[in-house]
């Protein structure tokens, strides 16, 4: 395992999560369906609220695309292990968005883990740490 962008599993996962971030910032949040395998499951910072499937995960992003306006969002300090066909992904994240009249800015780390099916790396399990 590696804590490294040096290898080309390190890179292509990057490459996907941020793609993946483009795509729902920019409004688009069906969009993110194809980086996700079809039983993924997005836990809540609480470790509470759980979304199981594709489906309720994307919702998930729409939801929030719905509800909010986004003034900027960033990400940086990505660190990506492999082992065989499982990658554990964590990354800071800094966003500035209203909602409901509100305007909010919060910074975590996204952590996503991802499997390799037939070449393809799909995340399978999502979560927020440290939400401030």
């Amino acid at each position: 395992m590696t804590w490294s962008l040096e290898g080309p599993d390190q890179q292509e996962i990057w490459r996907i999560l941020r793609t993946l971030n483009q795509a729902w910032v920019n409004g688009q949040p069906e969009q993110i369906a194809n980086f996700l395998h079809p039983d993924a499951v997005f836990v809540g910072p609480d470790l509470q609220k759980r979304m199981q499937g594709r489906e309720a995960c994307v919702a998930s992003y729409k939801e929030f695309c719905r509800q909010a306006t986004i003034h900027n969002f960033s990400e940086s300090e990505p660190a990506i292990d492999v082992c065989g066909n499982t990658a554990v992904a964590i990354y800071r994240f800094e966003i500035d968005y209203e909602m409901n009249q509100q305007t909010f800015q919060e910074t975590g780390r996204d952590l996503f883990v991802f499997t390799r099916e037939a070449g393809e790396w799909r995340a399978v399990w999502r979560t927020i740490l440290g939400l401030a």
